[in-house]
C-alpha cells in the first residue's frame, strides 16, 4: 500500500508540475475587445504575473483603438534573451491615453526591474487635466535587485502635457533610472528606435546609479537612441525655472546616439536661481558615438542659463566620437549678461571635464552654424573645450565647418569659432577645419579663457595657428550652404568644390550624415559629403535638374537626352520615411520633364531618389 501511495504522489506532482509549465505564456495572443484573448492590458498582465513567460516568449497583438489604462509591469518570471514579451501594434493604430493624479512620479507605462520587453507601434498620450499630469511616458526602474536591460521601444509616439497643454518641468518621454551597484543591476543594452516625442520637458533620459550629488556608483552600458524625432509636431520644453533637453544621459558608456532629428526645444519665461540649459544632446561622464544627428531650433528665454547643441564629458579612459552632426538655430532670447561673466551663453559643441572624467572627445566632420538677427549681450562659441583652472584633457577636432556669425553689442562679449580651454598646448589636436566668425566682435579662435588663464584671440587664421599651435591646414571662409536660414547646411547643387572644401578622408568617419560613402583620399568638410550621389555611373541621370528648390506645390524634373526608359521616383523625409512614390514615368529619348506633386508635404527638407533601373540618383530639396 505504501508503494502505491508513493506512486500516486509522484504522479500527482508530475501532473501539477506539467500543468504549471503549460500555463506559462508563449505564442501569440490578442488584446482589445471582448473578441480578443484579453479585453484589457490589465488582464493580460495579471496572467503574466501569475504564470510567467515560457521558452520562445509571448507576443500580444493589440487591436486598433484607444486604451485608457496605465500599465505596470513587474514580478514576471521566465524572461530571457529567448523568451521576450512583445506588445505589438500597427504604427498609428493604437493609442494609450491615460490620466494621472496629484501624487506625482507617475507613468503611462512603468517597468520595474524587468528585462527583455518590446513595445512596438504604440502611441502614448497624457489625457490628464492640469494638476494631475503624468510625469513619464515610459519609466524603467532598475533596483538593487535587478536592472532593466535589453528592452526595446520602437515605431512609437509620445505626447505629454495635460490634454496637450505645455508640460511641467518634470516630464520625460522615456526615463531610465537605476539604483543597482553591479553590472547585473544596471540598465544596459536598451534600444530606442524610431520614436517620436513631443511636448515633454525632456525627451529621453538615461540616469545610471549615482549619489545625490551625481557621483556615479554604477554606469550603464550599450544603450542606443536611433532614428528618433523630438519636437517635430510640438516643441519640447516648458515655461518653468528648469532646464530642457531632447537627449540626456549620466554614466552611459558605449552609447550609440545616431540618426536622430531634434527639431525644436524651447524654454520660455524662465528665471532659475541657478544656471540651467536648453540642450539638444547632453551627456555627463559618458562615452560612445554621437553621430549623424540633426539639431535645430533650441531656444532659452529669460535670465541666467545657456543653450548647447551638444554638451559632453567623457568617462576617463574612454572616447566619445562626435561626428557628422548638423547644429543650427540656437537662440538665447530676452537676456542680459553680466559684463564680468566670461561664460558662453550659446555653444554649438561644449566639451568639458566633469569630476575627473576627462576622456577623449573626438569631434569630426560636424557642421555648426550660429547666427542672431541683432547684436547680442553675451558670448558664444562654435566649439569650446573647457577644462577649468587645471584642465588638461584630450580633444581631437578635425574636418569640421564651424561658423559663428553672431554679432555682439559690446567688446565685453565675443563670438568665437573654436576655443581651446586647456591650460597647456598639445592636449587639443585640431586641423583641417573651416573656422569662420564674421560678426562684430567675432573671432575665429581663442585660447586662455580657462580660469586664471591669459586670453588670446584673433580673427586672423595665421595668428591663431601661431599661438594655438594647431590648425596648420585649416581654412577661413563662409561655405555656400543650400539654405542656412532654414537650417540646411548641405551644399547647393551648383557648388564649385574648390580645394577649400576638401580635406583628407578620416577612417573613423567613412559615411556622411546622410549615409553617403565619403570619397577618398579627399572628402568634403563638415557633415555633408557633396551635392548628389550616383549609385551607378550614368551620365544621362547625372544631368537631371530639379526645380524650383525650395518648392511649394510642384517639384519639376528636367531630364535631357534621356534614353527610352521608365523612371521611378521616391521621396523620403529627413528620418528616412518614404512619403511619396511615383512609378512608370516614361520618357521618349528627347529633353523631357515631369512634375511631382508636393503640396501635401509638410515644410522641411526631403530627399528625392530617381531610379532608371540601371542607376539611381539622390537629390535634396526643401518644401516651404
Amino acid at each position: 500500500m505504501k508503494k502505491i501511495y508513493n506512486v500516486i504522489t509522484i504522479l500527482l506532482v508530475l501532473l501539477v508540475t506539467g500543468n504549471m509549465n503549460a500555463q506559462a505564456l508563449s505564442g501569440t495572443y490578442t488584446i482589445g475587445d471582448n473578441t480578443a484573448d484579453y479585453e484589457t492590458f490589465l488582464l493580460a498582465i495579471d496572467d503574466l504575473q501569475l504564470n510567467g513567460v515560457d521558452e520562445g516568449g509571448v507576443t500580444f497583438t493589440i487591436l486598433p483603438g484607444v486604451y485608457n489604462e496605465r500599465i505596470l509591469l513587474e514580478n514576471i518570471s521566465g524572461l530571457s534573451e529567448t523568451s521576450r514579451i512583445t506588445f505589438f501594434a500597427d504604427p498609428g493604430s493604437v493609442t494609450i491615453e491615460a490620466v494621472g493624479s496629484s501624487n506625482g512620479n507617475e507613468a503611462i507605462i512603468r517597468v520595474n526591474d524587468l528585462s527583455y520587453i518590446t513595445f512596438d507601434g504604440i502611441g502614448l498620450v497624457d489625457g490628464s487635466t492640469s494638476g494631475s499630469e503624468l510625469e513619464f511616458g515610459y519609466h524603467f526602474v532598475g533596483t538593487s535587485a535587478a536592472g532593466c536591460s535589453n528592452n526595446i521601444i520602437t515605431n512609437s509616439s509620445i505626447f505629454l502635457g495635460a490634454s496637450g497643454a505645455r508640460p511641467i518641468s518634470a516630464t520625460r518621454g522615456i526615463f531610465f533610472t537605476s539604483s543597482g551597484n553591479s553590472l547585473e543591476t544596471s540598465n544596459s543594452n536598451n534600444i530606442i528606435d524610431k520614436v517620436t516625442i513631443d511636448n515633454t520637458s525632456w525627451g529621453i533620459q538615461f540616469r545610471c546609479a549615482s549619489s545625490f550629488l551625481g557621483q556615479i556608483t554604477q554606469p550603464d552600458f550599450n544603450n542606443q537612441i536611433i532614428k528618433s524625432t523630438f519636437g517635430a509636431n510640438q516643441s519640447l520644453g516648458h515655461d518653468f525655472s528648469s532646464g530642457a533637453l531632447a537627449i540626456n544621459a549620466l554614466g552611459g558608456r558605449d552609447m550609440i546616439i545616431k540618426n536622430n532629428v531634434i527639431e525644436s526645444v524651447v524654454n520660455l519665461n524662465s528665471a532659475p536661481s541657478l544656471p540651467v540649459s536648453t540642450s539638444g544632446i547632453s551627456l555627463d561622464s559618458c562615452s560612445g558615438e554621437v553621430t549623424e544627428n540633426e539639431i535645430n531650433n533650441l531656444e532659452y528665454e529669460g535670465t541666467i542659463g545657456a543653450v548647447f547643441g551638444i554638451r559632453s564629458s567623457t568617462w576617463l579612459g574612454d572616447t566619445t566620437l562626435i561626428a557628422n552632426n548638423k547644429i543650427s538655430g540656437l537662440i538665447r532670447s530676452d537676456f542680459t549678461a553680466s559684463t564680468t561673466d566670461p561664460s558662453f551663453t550659446i555653444t554649438g559643441i561644449w566639451i568639458f571635464n566633469q569630476g575627473g572624467n576627462n576622456g577623449l572627445a573626438s569631434i569630426l566632420h560636424n557642421s555648426i552654424f550660429l547666427e542672431a538677427e541683432l547684436p547680442v549681450s553675451y558670448s558664444s562659441a562654435g566649439v569650446n573645450l573647457s577644462g577649468g583652472s587645471t584642465g588638461q584633457f584630450p580633444g581631437e577636432v578635425f574636418n569640421n565647418i564651424i561658423v559663428n556669425n553672431i554679432s555682439t553689442s559690446s567688446p565685453n562679449y565675443r563670438s568665437f569659432g573654436l576655443v581651446d580651454g586647456n591650460t597647456s598646448r598639445g592636449f587639443l589636436i585640431s586641423d583641417y577645419n573651416d573656422l569662420y566668425a564674421d560678426g562684430d566682435n567675432g573671432y575665429l579662435g581663442a585660447i586662455g579663457r580657462e580660469l586664471g588663464g591669459t586670453e588670446q584671440f584673433t580673427n586672423n587664421l595665421e595668428d591663431f595657428i601661431s599661438f594655438s599651435e594647431t590648425n596648420e591646414n585649416s581654412v577661413n571662409f563662409l561655405p555656400e550652404f543650400l539654405d542656412a536660414s532654414l537650417g540646411d547646411l548641405s551644399f547647393a547643387d551648383d557648388l564649385v568644390a574648390t580645394t577649400d572644401y576638401l580635406v583628407p578622408t578620416l577612417p573613423e568617419v567613412p559615411l556622411d550624415i546622410e549615409g553617403t560613402t565619403r570619397r577618398s583620399p579627399e572628402t568634403f568638410l563638415g557633415a555633408y559629403e557633396g551635392t548628389e550621389v550616383l549609385s551607378i555611373k550614368d551620365s544621362n541621370l547625372s544631368s537631371i535638374a530639379i526645380y524650383p528648390n525650395p518648392a511649394r506645390e510642384i517639384l519639376n524634373l528636367s531630364i535631357p537626352n534621356m534614353m527610352p526608359n521608365e523612371i521611378t521616383v521616391r521621396i523620403y523625409d529627413q528620418i528616412g520615411k518614404q512619403v511619396l512614390e511615383l512609378q512608370g514615368l516614361k520618357f521618349d529619348g528627347t529633353s523631357s520633364a515631369a512634375s511631382v506633386p508636393v503640396e501635401n508635404l509638410q515644410s522641411g527638407m526631403y530627399f528625392i531618389k530617381i531610379n532608371s533601373g540601371s542607376s539611381e540618383i539622390t537629390k535634396k530639396f526643401i518644401v516651404r
